[in-house]
């Protein structure tokens, strides 16, 4: 069932725009002091100059407000509660830490996970997927942004095997790596899980599998109909490999 209530229209690249809000803010507001201070001669200048920063820190502030981190996860909270209360056995958990063994699994090295939002558990024709964003904070005191992620996970009977496919051209650094180390030698169910995974449209993702369990960790949007449309891949992935 897709949502399509204004209110929980959501954006496909929600997230990237959340992370550009600073630094765009940052660059805009440096151009604009550099152009005003050549432009404005004289003791003025430095008022001018003085005005700017305050009206570019303004602008971010109200960018934030409107259209920042926590807008979006209240956004993306509201699409996923209103469609689990008309939708049989989809429930909204809440807020808090990530399986550690979803992270052992699926996170990239460097990053360490502060918290899963959105959180919602549903079932894809009896199997039972969990959603939710996973937010980022760079690991060993590097000054690297916070990032948001979407993650769709599934149980599978993987025994020992661990295999890591990337979606897409991987050239988001969260996509590349997983810290959970896949085998050396293929499974025998990894060609078919292959073949499906080339038929998924999707952002960047990596499809983790490994310790009973199938994640999708991808790139960006949180929007219902993609979110749907991952669980219907880690369904078909976990009944796959048996």
């Amino acid at each position: 069932m897709a949502l399509t209530e204004p209110s929980f229209r959501l954006s496909r690249r929600a997230w990237w725009w959340v992370e550009g809000i600073v630094p765009v803010v940052g660059v805009v507001t440096i151009a604009a002091v550099c152009a005003a201070v050549a432009v404005v001669g004289g003791p003025w200048r430095f008022a001018v100059a003085g005005l700017v920063v305050v009206l570019g820190i303004v602008a971010g502030l109200l960018l934030t407000a409107g259209f920042g981190a926590e807008r979006i996860h209240a956004r993306v909270a509201a699409a996923r509660s209103g469609w689990a209360r008309s939708c049989a056995g989809a429930t909204m958990q809440p807020d808090g830490p990530a399986d550690q063994r979803d992270i052992a699994l699926a996170l990239p090295r460097g990053w360490r996970v502060v918290g899963a939002r959105g959180r919602v558990r549903f079932d894809v024709d009896g199997v039972p997927v969990r959603a939710e964003t996973w937010v980022l904070r760079a690991a060993g005191g590097s000054r690297r942004a916070p990032a948001r992620r979407e993650v769709v996970r599934a149980d599978a009977i993987t025994g020992d095997a661990r295999l890591s496919l990337p979606i897409g051209a991987a050239v988001d650094p969260l996509l590349v790596t997983p810290a959970g180390k896949a085998d050396a030698a293929e499974p025998v169910w990894a060609p078919a899980v292959r073949v499906r995974v080339a038929g998924h449209r999707d952002m960047l993702a990596t499809l983790s599998i490994g310790d009973g369990r199938v994640i999708l960790f991808a790139l960006d949007d949180p929007r219902h109909d993609t979110m749907m449309q991952r669980a219907a891949l880690v369904r078909d992935v976990a009944g796959l490999i048996g």
